[in-house]
């Protein structure tokens, strides 16, 4: 059962008055505490889907889940129609499978894509290897998406929701206190000193929470993984596979112990369907993560089965160093020195989830990535 309970905020940019959409204030997301009842029954099958960023790392897996079951996809991506049929070809679905072109921060084409729908999963949200001049870069299309996603399913007449949120709304995307355990309860202090991409994540899924309450007869379930690695299904890796990606081919003398508690894309797009799928996991905030590992222990993994890759451990001082050259570096300072733990028994319990190992997700990932 959600609970948005938090500290409170102080600080909130407020949305543009000539929004349609009338965004909550950030100040307004502070008190608000979602009423919704776990494991209402649902009637209506749901056989047509709507995927956002379906040519995302994670959204190309998350569109072949559902076209393994048997479902019609619809996809959007931002790219132009004449990118489609190379699109269509990654997955060969014939007439079950369609792509639209729309964009996070425009109305256009969305009224178009909500067309004939049943249900959304929303998986497209931005993202940035480096922390933005402009935080609004990330907040706004993550934000004000969201929010223009569910209004046009809405207006369609779509009840149905499953959204990709992160455990950065839950613990922030870089752990910041000593062995500190989370669960699906937990929310985001954004009070303190967070990266964009936290308050994006954070602030996304709290405007979503409201706008649930706030339309009674809507059902939404979020999934909220950990850093994601595992095979690419197509396409290029972006930035979801950096971290694998910056082992194995780097010039650099070692890696910062910084830690992850990854789990594998095949398993978060499984759980996207088992969310829309499972009555009893609506109004739930799926939580995943594996047991944490560092960058020198996946460089290990790698090495024990013929990467060639450095294993060595860069002192934090080192790390801090570098920070002021580097800018990726100046991501993961504040994680240096610090672990965090996931309590995922409230997802493994209500859907029988159990993680893929360190070994499998690392590895398959890497050898994606060797036709990159």
């Amino acid at each position: 059962m959600v609970s948005l309970t938090t500290p409170r905020l102080t600080w909130f940019i407020k949305s543009d008055p000539t929004n349609e959409y009338n965004l909550p204030y950030y100040s307004e997301l502070q008190n608000f505490k979602p009423k919704i009842t776990t494991g209402q029954l649902m009637s209506q099958q749901f056989k047509r889907v709507l995927v956002t960023g379906c040519t995302g790392f994670l959204g190309r897996q998350v569109t072949n889940e559902f076209l393994s079951r048997g479902y019609f996809v619809r996809g959007t991506t931002r790219s132009k129609a004449e990118t489609f049929e190379s699109i269509k070809s990654d997955f060969d679905a014939g007439d079950c499978f369609e792509v639209c072109t729309t964009d996070l921060l425009s109305d256009a084409g969305w009224p178009d894509a909500m067309e004939g729908i049943d249900a959304v999963i929303h998986t497209a949200s931005p993202f940035s290897a480096q922390e933005p001049k402009d935080e609004q870069v990330l907040i706004r299309p993550a934000r004000e998406g969201t929010i223009r996603v569910l209004t046009h399913a809405y207006n369609a007449g779509i009840r149905k929701f499953v959204i990709t949120s992160s455990t950065a709304a839950i613990s922030g995307a870089t752990p910041t206190k000593k062995n500190q355990t989370y669960s699906h309860e937990n929310w985001t202090d954004l009070e303190q000193d967070v990266s964009a991409y936290t308050k994006s994540k954070t602030l996304a899924e709290k405007a979503a929470w409201k706008f649930i309450e706030e339309k009674t007869d809507a059902r939404l379930t979020t999934v909220n993984p950990n850093v994601i690695f595992g095979p690419l299904h197509s396409g290029s890796s972006g930035t979801s596979l950096r971290i694998i990606e910056s082992i194995i081919s780097s010039s650099y003398p070692g890696f910062p112990k910084i830690s992850f508690a990854p789990v594998d894309v095949r398993d978060v797009a499984w759980m996207h369907a088992e969310a829309l799928e499972n009555e009893h996991l609506v109004g739930e905030r799926l939580m995943m993560s594996s047991s944490p590992i560092t960058m020198p222990q996946i460089a290990r993994i790698l090495k024990s089965k013929g990467w060639k890759v450095t294993t060595r451990t860069l002192p934090n001082i080192v790390v801090r160093f570098m920070s002021i050259f580097i800018k990726e570096a100046r991501l993961i300072t504040s994680g240096l020195g610090t672990t965090s733990y996931y309590d995922c028994s409230n997802t493994e319990e209500k859907t029988g989830w159990v993680s893929k190992s360190h070994e499998e997700m690392i590895l398959s990932a890497a050898e994606s990535l060797k036709d990159q």
